[in-house]
């Protein structure tokens, strides 16, 4: 078979990867040795639980980490060259969201490797699945500005895009600034706009809370330092003649003058 790039899904949270994982995966990974990772020693403690101790000691790791550019990811994929299909994997979830993995696929594209994504865990998918918000039209942003006045620049600017296309926009934050985001997003944002938190997804305290910013404000629920995923929905912007008020008449039209020939 074709040597491939595989893109494998890790469980959300401590979730153990024999209960989480489709059997296909966990068979991918256990037909691999080699692995192109963020951190190696999570990475090893993944693969023991997956596949066993014996290949997460024997197998082969390469670093692609947020220090990483795109001129570190073309050496990474020489399993690949030589015949051997590679594991991509991110610290958790799916990987190229969010994280460097993207640089690996892109390279592998450029060679003309075969890119394999498999079925796994995404906390913006569960995210959006579980906030009510709707998902036929949504936008991933990554991380906001962590600077107060940049950060309230920036959600009021998805806050506007997702009223004039009706989009859910979603966001996330480091887990210890959780709370400084939280109030942040309430503080600048409408009354009306709905704002869901989506903490700890997959672990004992997994907790989803999607209200108006007005309650939210009112509640100022407290957030320990697990991941989230922020989703928010605007109502939608008004049309100019809405905007006038539902009851204003129609401008006259002038009538058209008589021609005299």
């Amino acid at each position: 078979m074709q040597p491939a790039l595989y893109l494998i899904p890790v469980p959300i949270a401590e979730g153990d990867p024999r209960k989480e994982l489709a059997p296909r995966v966990l068979e991918i990974v256990a037909s691999l040795r080699d692995f192109v990772v963020e951190d190696v020693r999570t990475a090893r403690r993944f693969i023991a639980a997956a596949a066993g101790q014996a290949l997460a000691d024997e197998a082969s790791f390469a670093v692609l980490d947020k220090r990483s550019v795109a001129l570190d990811a073309p050496a990474l994929l020489e399993p690949l060259r030589r015949g051997r299909s590679l594991g991509l994997m991110s610290e958790a979830g799916s990987p190229c969201v969010a994280d460097p993995g993207a640089l690996l696929v892109e390279a592998a594209s450029r060679e003309g490797f075969r890119v394999a994504p498999l079925p796994g865990p995404s906390a913006v998918l569960m995210a959006i699945m579980a906030s009510g918000l709707g998902g036929q039209s949504f936008a991933f942003n990554g991380y906001l500005p962590a600077e107060a006045q940049a950060r309230a620049r920036a959600l009021r600017e998805l806050e506007r895009r997702s009223a004039a296309e009706g989009s859910t926009q979603l966001f996330i934050e480091t887990p210890y600034r959780n709370n400084a985001m939280l109030r942040g997003a309430v503080a600048a944002l409408a009354p009306a706009t709905m704002l869901c938190v989506a903490y700890a997804l997959s672990s004992p305290d997994e907790d989803v809370k999607t209200m108006s910013v007005e309650r939210w404000r009112r509640l100022a629920p407290e957030y320990g330092k697990e991941p989230a995923v922020f989703l928010l929905a605007a109502p939608p912007a008004a049309k100019p003649r809405e905007a006038a008020g539902a009851g204003a008449a129609e401008p006259r039209r002038p009538r058209p003058r008589r021609r005299l020939d």
